[in-house]
C-alpha cells in the first residue's frame, strides 16, 4: 500500500505515528463521510450543520485510524479494579 499524504491536515505527530494502514483509513473514511451525511440521519431529523457533520467525520476517522493500529485504550476488570489497557 502506498503511504497516503496528509491530505486533511492531521496533526504530524499524530500522522507519523500511524501506520500506512492507518492513515488510510483516516482518509478513506473521513473523505467518504464528509460526501455522505445523509448516511448516518434518521429520515426525520434535519440534516446536521456543516461544523457539526465535519467533526463528527473527523472523530469517527480518528478512532477508526487508531483502532487500525490497534492502539485504542480498552476498559478492563483485573481484581475487582477498573484499569485502561491498549489492545493487543
Amino acid at each position: 500500500m502506498p503511504d497516503e499524504l496528509n491530505v486533511n491536515r492531521v496533526p504530524r505527530s499524530v500522522w507519523r505515528s500511524w501506520s500506512p494502514q492507518a492513515r488510510h483509513v483516516f482518509n478513506t473514511l473521513y473523505g467518504f463521510a464528509m460526501k455522505n451525511p445523509d448516511l448516518m440521519r434518521h429520515p426525520g431529523q434535519l440534516p446536521p450543520k456543516p461544523a457539526h457533520w465535519k467533526t463528527l467525520c473527523w472523530n469517527a476517522a480518528w478512532v477508526a485510524a487508531d483502532a487500525a493500529d490497534r492502539r485504542v485504550m480498552t476498559e478492563v476488570v483485573e481484581n475487582g479494579q477498573l484499569k485502561q489497557v491498549k489492545r493487543a
